[in-house]
């Protein structure tokens, strides 16, 4: 009996996990060209892992499903790229950016993306 009662709620605590995966994350891009790579990373840069990449379509990247945690994008599409700041995503909640690519300034750095 305990071990179909551990083996439910184990299941339990895993859906319920699922379920708050279901954050969104819509960016509009605007960069020099179209099907720039947009890759977004979970973590922090140097310790980071690819969550999902996208190329831009008409200026829009969208990722769903996202679960609460830690993101950064990293833009480009040779090895070196445009990184954003860290930003933490929280549970049911949709988050929006407007990223404008320009040569030398704002508030991305660039990395090569073997470091990140």
């Amino acid at each position: 009996m305990n071990k179909y009662l551990i083996s439910t709620l184990f299941l339990l605590g895993m859906a319920g996990s699922a379920l708050a995966c279901n954050s969104e994350y819509n960016i509009t891009l605007q960069a020099f060209g179209e099907g720039v790579l947009v890759e977004l990373r979970s973590g922090s840069p140097g310790t980071s892992l690819v969550v999902e990449a996208r190329r831009s379509n008409g200026g829009a990247v969208n990722f769903g499903n996202l679960c609460p945690g830690y993101y950064f994008l990293a833009i480009g599409n040779g090895d070196s790229v445009n990184v954003t700041q860290t930003r933490y995503f929280e549970a049911d909640a949709i988050y929006t950016s407007s990223i404008v690519m320009q040569r030398g300034g704002g508030n991305v750095s660039n990395k090569s993306r073997k470091s990140l």
